[in-house]
């Protein structure tokens, strides 16, 4: 059954999707990363060793990421609107229990409920912009604005944690809960979305769900515990086997909740490797970054979180000029110019004398949001242009999926490289140089084998 047909949205109801998506997008980044700044404090009061400290991060990373592909099938089948408001009334909720958490495990949990929220939020907003800006023009400047939510709060992220974590590091959580009321304000003035009769791949959700969560586990179980430990190697071989016969199931299913056709598609492919390079790398380097700035450099929290200042205002700017560049010069340039600057960044700070700088970090993380901030609307312009719009939702659920198993894995990665190495500061560089490498191939592939329709 297709979609029932609506009249065009009026420019007010626009504003309000726009504004309420860009807040959803900033939550949904800044909840990822702010809790970075805050974990030393939160270790010391609560307790948790490395691993444990990942899981508060991956607890909320993973359950995104694993549950975005069905929230995006959630949103066709109900309504954009209805499970947007939905998360976002559960966001505002589990951030208070965040707050009042007694213990790691009772944290953990609550950044899990965390993230099954963030799921139902992100691919709503992409296909709530795509119902209210049917002009292409229009719709490009609300992604930008968009992306500026999310590429910004990934810097403003750690800011806010370094400035709320010396009052009390609840008050990083509590922070959430204003930007969800101001969400459900906006609701009467977002118009109801259009449903589709759609069918639910429960097979494929479970297999996607146990893969994703207990690969991940055995990454970190890797550095805990050791490669060649029992229950790494079950952790490991159980996620890998999963996730093998998840996408075996995608391919016997009816409706399965990742069209493997849409993995043919050129501009697809392009999209969906930047969105999880680029998190891969983001989410690792701002994960060993906090803790190299407090645990070798001696940096307070407050202090800390001053060093993402500039990459804060540089990401926001980035954003609202990428919508001009987008305009005139198309996805493709944008794409290309944003991944060279980002690779240029990595490389400024990898090249730096030991040990690394504090100026130098601030700069690098400036140049590398601002390449992001370039790519970010111009990649999931791709997605929406490359496939049907009844396909929307999914589309945008899949690019959002896998930028957030690019962030799990690249903390979950990242965090154990540093468990191995001499220093933080080698733990950096080897961020920055992987990086550099992860995402100077993705500009090759970009170059060489998709060209912009």
């Amino acid at each position: 059954m297709g979609r029932t047909a609506f009249s065009s949205p009026s420019p007010s109801s626009s504003v309000a999707v726009t504004v309420a998506a860009s807040v959803a997008s900033f939550l949904a980044g800044m909840d990822v990363l702010i809790v970075n700044v805050a974990l030393p404090t939160i270790a010391a009061e609560l307790g948790g060793d490395m691993a444990v400290q990942q899981w508060v991060v991956d607890g909320y990373t993973l359950l995104f990421a694993a549950l975005l592909l069905l929230a995006g099938s959630l949103a066709d089948r109900f309504g954009a609107k209805r499970v947007f408001l939905i998360g976002a009334a559960l966001f505002g909720l589990a951030s208070l229990f965040c707050s009042f958490a007694w213990s790691m495990a009772a944290l953990v949990f609550g950044r899990c409920v965390l993230g099954v929220a963030s799921a139902l939020i992100l691919p709503a907003s992409m296909s709530l912009i795509n119902e209210a800006n049917p002009d292409p023009r229009r719709r490009a400047w609300a992604l930008a604005l968009w992306g500026a939510g999310g590429a910004s709060a990934s810097a403003v992220g750690p800011l806010l944690g370094g400035l709320l974590t010396p009052i009390h590091w609840s008050l990083v959580f509590v922070i959430n809960v204003p930007f969800c009321l101001l969400i459900l304000v906006l609701a009467p003035r977002i118009r109801r979305s259009p449903r589709r009769v759609i069918r639910f791949d429960w097979i494929g959700q479970a297999l996607a769900l146990a893969g994703l969560t207990t690969l991940v586990a055995g990454i970190i179980e890797v550095g805990a515990i050791g490669v060649a430990a029992p229950a790494t190697l079950v952790l490991l071989g159980v996620g890998l086997l999963a996730l093998v016969l998840f996408v075996v199931s995608q391919t016997k299913v009816v409706a399965p909740m990742m069209p493997l056709g849409l993995f043919r598609i050129r501009g697809m492919q392009v999209a969906l490797q930047i969105g999880f390079i680029m998190i891969f790398n983001w989410y690792g380097m701002v994960f060993i970054c906090t803790m190299f700035l407090q645990n070798e450099r001696h940096m307070g929290a407050f202090a800390a979180g001053l060093v993402f200042v500039p990459s804060a205002f540089v990401t926001i700017i980035g954003n609202l000029i990428g919508g001009r560049i987008i305009t005139a010069h198309g996805v493709r340039f944008s794409i290309t110019l944003g991944l060279a600057i980002m690779i240029a960044g990595f490389l400024f700070e990898f090249l730096a004398p030991a040990p690394i700088p504090v100026w130098v970090v601030a700069t690098g993380l400036s140049i590398v949001g601002f390449g992001a901030a370039i790519t970010t609307p111009a990649a999931a312009g791709v997605v929406l242009r490359s496939v049907d719009p009844a396909q929307a939702g999914i589309a945008s659920a899949m690019f959002n999926t896998f930028r957030q198993v690019g962030g799990a894995i690249g903390v979950a990665v990242f965090g154990v490289i540093a468990t191995f190495l001499p220093s933080l500061d080698v733990a950096l560089r080897s961020v920055f140089v992987a990086s550099a490498v992860l995402l100077a191939y993705v500009l090759v592939f970009e170059l060489l084998r998709w060209r912009e329709r």
